[in-house]
């Protein structure tokens, strides 16, 4: 099924966060295909929304306060339809399902719902059904090329499309939707006993973490340089984050990184703040300062100036701290300071599914 949002209103479309709300809020349709931008005075409109229609599937319309009744009085036009008043709104009168600013209409094969969205404010819910079974597995300590070997021939006999990709090196995405109704349930548990301890089918990984060590009552902190308090935003813009993060220390500086955490005037003149051993006390300094179960610190070059022959731009190391185990690794990422950034952040993470194994598997 064809999954397309038109956002029609410069006031809209200009809002970036407002956007990432929307698309957000449209992660249970799973892919949107294509997003078309249209202004509210825009001449090409009806050609636009003619051709969106034609292509059948799911076509959400987030139209601006001025711009949702014009779209529902042009919609009811191109649907050969009348408008009645529904909610104190003006909607075509084949409108299947109607809510607070927002009404659903079916037109061949083509669904569409229309929703009145305004920055600042809370989204009308959007009526469109989920039509596709998706889900996403996580696989962690494999390439991409021995997962496709080992889950292509379990996907076909499944009729499961699939599509990977390697978010941060030893850690695979896997997007999988079933052909068939019913046949994805017993794909995905296939692939869980495949890989046992290595896989772990979440759509948002971060809400799973805080999900399972919730559970387990393990919290969490972090040392951070070279991400800058990444690691820890990326969690806690995350409902329920306060039940397992204790707090983390972003240390810049060297004078920080030893007067917080305890890291060694030795090790940072003989050894340097990128190193294995400064994140080993990075996360030993973490571990006492906020009594957490677990810990991950990164120290890094992200660049674009600061390297140098011995360690270039994009060298980080990242660790990971339990009460039994402790885990640091050195990394060479490619990219802008931002992808480096993100890079560092994931493959923190992904330490942490070696050390705290016992509760996220």
């Amino acid at each position: 099924m064809h999954n397309r949002l038109v956002v029609i209103g410069r006031s809209l479309y200009l809002n970036e966060p407002f956007m990432e709300y929307v698309t957000r809020e449209l992660g249970h349709l799973g892919f949107l295909e294509q997003i078309v931008k249209i202004p509210e005075t825009d001449s090409d409109t009806v050609t636009l929304l003619q051709r969106q229609i034609e292509e059948g599937g799911n076509l959400v319309i987030v139209a601006s306060r001025s711009a949702f009744t014009p779209v529902s009085k042009l919609l009811a036009t191109m649907l050969g339809d009348t408008l009645i008043l529904k909610e104190n709104m003006l909607i075509p009168s084949r409108s299947e399902i109607y809510d607070d600013h927002s009404f659903l209409v079916q037109h061949g094969q083509c669904v569409i719902n229309v929703v009145q969205a305004e920055p600042g404010k809370t989204l009308p819910m959007f009526l469109v059904e989920y039509r596709e079974k998706e889900g996403v597995l996580h696989l962690f300590d494999i390439d991409e090329e021995s997962a496709k070997i080992l889950i292509d021939p379990l996907a076909k006999s499944h009729e499961i499309e699939i599509v990977f990709t390697t978010l941060t090196p030893g850690w695979v995405q896997v997007e999988c939707i079933s052909k068939r109704y019913g046949q994805l349930g017993r794909f995905l548990e296939s692939v869980g006993q495949l890989l046992e301890g290595r896989v772990v089918e979440s759509t948002n990984v971060f809400a799973y973490i805080i999900h399972r060590l919730t559970q387990a009552g393990k919290t969490l902190t972090f040392a951070e340089s070279c991400t800058g308090g990444l690691i820890a935003s990326t969690l806690t813009a995350q409902p329920g984050s306060s039940n397992i993060f204790r707090g983390s220390l972003v240390t810049y500086s060297n004078a920080i990184k030893a007067g917080w955490l305890g890291v060694e005037k030795e090790v940072l003149e003989r050894f340097g703040a990128v190193s294995e051993q400064c994140v080993d006390q990075m996360l030993k300094g973490a571990v006492e300062i906020a009594q957490a179960d677990y810990a991950l610190a990164v120290s890094g070059i992200a660049g674009p100036g600061g390297g140098t022959p011995q360690k270039p731009v994009g060298t980080v190391y990242i660790g990971a701290r339990s009460e039994e185990r402790v885990v640091v690794e050195r990394l060479f990422f490619e990219g802008d300071r931002n992808y480096i950034q993100q890079q560092s952040m994931l493959y923190a993470y992904k330490l942490l599914f070696k050390v705290a194994a016992a509760d996220l598997f």
